[in-house]
């Protein structure tokens, strides 16, 4: 399966990026209040983090978790404000206690797992009754070759019946910029 190459970590600063996925849109889509806990699951080196930080304010916190020992140090390295906690997670398992979440977000993470299916039951598992999920990945037919390899991306109408199936209620699913979709959905109880 295709994983990001560290290597290529300062792409995922880049101000153009920024002005794309405009992160104060996703933390105002994603809804979860002051206070509350997103969980930013594939953080790579903090792109959503530092938005998601400073949103949820000093009663809140955000997990920063990625499999990359080498991408959180590139977090870290940008010194993170105390209310975000850097967790380095495997697939399919995260030392997350249950129900503690009240928001995850996926960006561009969703084609890189392995074994999909285990791993929204884990993200399931986190999030609290009625706990938000947020899912952005590239459009399988956009023919940029900046994003993955096109043989890597997942279909939205693919992700959004799998998420269906493993335990979410979808209450959004759109194309959110030119190339890139985007899914919104409830953990059911």
């Amino acid at each position: 399966m295709h994983k990001f190459d560290p290597a290529k970590a300062e792409k995922l600063l880049d101000p153009n990026r920024y002005h794309r996925l405009k992160p104060d849109i996703l933390l105002e889509k994603l809804g979860v209040a002051p206070g509350g806990t997103i969980l930013d699951l594939g953080c790579g080196n903090g792109f959503f983090t530092f938005p998601a930080s400073a949103a949820m304010g000093e009663d809140g916190m955000v997990i920063a978790a990625d499999m990359s020992a080498e991408m959180l140090q590139l977090l870290k390295d940008r010194n993170p404000r105390d209310n975000v906690q850097v967790l380095q997670v495997e697939e399919v398992q995260m030392a997350v206690d249950t129900e503690s979440v009240d928001g995850a977000i996926l960006i561009n993470l969703y084609h890189e797992f392995n074994n999909r299916e285990d791993n929204v039951r884990e993200l399931k598992r986190v999030l609290k009754p009625e706990g938000k999920l947020m899912v952005i990945d590239r459009a399988p037919d956009d023919n940029d070759a900046s994003g993955p390899p096109n043989h890597h991306r997942v279909a939205l109408e693919t992700a959004r019946d799998e998420l269906e199936r493993w335990g979410f209620s979808v209450t959004l699913n759109e194309m959110y910029t030119e190339d890139s979709w985007m899914i919104l959905a409830r953990r059911e109880v």
